[in-house]
């Protein structure tokens, strides 16, 4: 086996015009081929069929006429981008699947309070005020009180306890179990979109990927982009 103990730095502008368009071209088709050989298993995947008849090692030989050498590397290196995107979609699906239970566990909590407040308001309407013996609010006296960890809110009537704290404590946990309820529907799709659909990946990153059309430079000049 060969080992190397030294090596020398060699820079761009010292090399001759035709070394570096060399080296742009192997670099520029090793990048297509890999491109394609990883886009070629996720529309398998997705399809759940296969259109080519030889293995995707000489598919990818043959489409861009490279040795075995840079087609084994091309192959090995999509093969382990589907790895990773693979057990990215286990974690990205046991996150939604926490998220799912928390946003649960929030509305559960927050339909307990809206009940609890509700059964209140009733019997203030009926003129009998009633409170269970774990609120937080309590009547004590002629006054209401709220009792929070760090401070006390009192009420001194009735119809101020009613309608400055208790209507607008349902109108707000009403609107919160709303929003819960939007998010936890927005969650679930998201989670069965994760379970059902094989996703790709946008080589080089998203923003260069958008810069073909939204930047003047690029979209002006198609091959400036691929560059």
């Amino acid at each position: 086996m060969k080992r190397a103990y030294f090596s020398k730095r060699i820079y761009k502008n010292t090399l001759p015009k035709v070394c570096i368009d060399a080296i742009f071209h192997s670099l520029l088709l090793f990048n297509r081929a890999k491109h394609f050989a990883f886009q070629t298993q996720v529309v398998e995947k997705r399809s759940g069929k296969s259109k080519r008849d030889i293995s995707l090692h000489l598919t990818v030989k043959n489409r861009f006429e490279m040795n075995d050498y840079y087609t084994n590397s091309v192959v090995q290196e999509a093969n382990a981008l589907m790895a990773s995107q693979s057990e990215l979609k286990k974690m990205y699906i046991s996150t939604k699947e926490e998220q799912i239970k928390s946003v649960k566990k929030k509305i559960k909590v927050t339909k307990s309070r809206v009940t609890t407040l509700t059964k209140i308001k009733r019997s203030f309407i009926k003129g009998k005020p009633s409170f269970t013996k774990t609120s937080r609010e309590q009547q004590k006296g002629n006054f209401f009180v709220v009792e929070f960890k760090k401070k006390t809110d009192i009420y001194y009537h009735a119809y101020q306890f009613e309608h400055h704290y208790l209507d607008i404590q349902i109108e707000a946990l009403k609107n919160r179990l709303g929003r819960l309820e939007f998010r936890l529907d927005r969650l679930q799709k998201q989670l069965k979109s994760l379970r059902n659909n094989t996703k790709s990946v946008v080589f080089g990153g998203k923003k260069l990927f958008k810069g073909q059309h939204t930047l003047h430079h690029y979209r002006n000049n198609h091959k400036l982009w691929v560059e």
